[in-house]
């Protein structure tokens, strides 16, 4: 395993992977408002479980399905699409969402930005179909990284600082907020959570959200 992520639980991991997403936008397309982009996917972190409703709002703005998603999901129209209670974006969104992505991609999952948005979705796909088991999470989500990083280097663009996300350690993982808290007490589970589901407050890592672009332009 990549030893620099060995104290980091998997949400930490995730938001270092979003934030290689951000600097991939910023860097190549700076010209564009990615802030719809960048407040669907920091909401995923404070997800009680990776799977939830967040999770649906991420999918949302991926590109593939943004231009192609009704077609290939068999809908019949974009309004279809849209109403779709899982999809968790408005008509404006969509048509925000769209603009955006019109000039560098079509929706053809091999493209490039096709292949980015995507990574974190597959880790989290097989991660939820092994029961978020410890060992199946520390391989997805390292070989993740490992991939979105090859991608930004090939690109030449500097990774994230890596000390950003060192707060997310399963020690300071905050039990308080577990969904089993409230109703089962502090010892229902064992104290050793390196998913660190949910993690509040992670928007501050966002150079989008916190208006850091110039860095890139």
């Amino acid at each position: 395993m990549d030893k620099r992520f060995e104290n980091i639980t998997m949400t930490g991991r995730m938001c270092y992977i979003f934030m290689c997403i951000e600097r991939y936008l910023l860097a190549l397309y700076p010209d564009r408002d990615w802030t719809l982009v960048a407040q669907k996917m920091w909401q995923w972190p404070a997800a009680s479980c990776w799977h939830d409703d967040e999770w649906d709002a991420y999918i949302s703005i991926m590109p593939e399905l943004v231009m192609t998603g009704y077609k290939t999901e068999g809908y019949g129209t974009v309004q279809d699409y849209i109403d779709a209670s899982f999809h968790g974006i408005t008509r404006e969104e969509y048509e925000q969402a769209v603009a955006l992505y019109t000039g560098l991609t079509d929706g053809n999952p091999e493209d490039e930005i096709c292949r980015l948005f995507d990574i974190p979705c597959t880790m989290v796909n097989i991660c939820d179909g092994y029961d978020y088991n410890d060992e199946v999470g520390d391989k997805q989500s390292v070989g993740a990284i490992n991939e979105i990083e090859g991608i930004l280097k090939r690109r030449g663009i500097p990774l994230p600082d890596l000390s950003l996300v060192a707060e997310y350690s399963p020690e300071n993982v905050d039990y308080t907020i577990k969904w089993w808290y409230k109703d089962y007490g502090p010892d229902f589970f064992p104290h050793n959570d390196r998913w660190g589901m949910p993690t509040l407050g992670t928007e501050k890592l966002s150079m989008i959200l916190n208006k850091e672009k110039n860095c890139y332009e």
